[in-house]
């Protein structure tokens, strides 16, 4: 069984039968690498999220793809989620 060692406070939700956990800013980068799509909970639309594209850390956002440059509240946020 996977423990949640988020700090939030804030208990996961459950989306689709799955339970989404906040994830730490290493955890949202393993997701990324293994193929899914991350999102902050912060961000303040639902359609925005992270993603590996042709090598490279890309932010999808108003239909484009941006290059991501990561913040250090990205870096030290505890409130990532993988996109369904």
């Amino acid at each position: 069984m996977k423990k949640n060692l988020s700090q939030s406070p804030v208990p996961p939700k459950k989306e689709s039968n799955k339970i989404v956990t906040n994830l730490s800013f290493p955890n949202a980068i393993q997701a990324i690498i293994n193929g899914k799509k991350v999102r902050r909970v912060e961000w303040s639309s639902l359609k925005e999220y992270g993603l590996l594209k042709d090598n490279f850390l890309m932010i999808h956002r108003n239909g484009k793809f941006h290059t991501w440059i990561v913040s250090e509240g990205d870096l030290l946020a505890i409130d990532w989620v993988i996109v369904n």
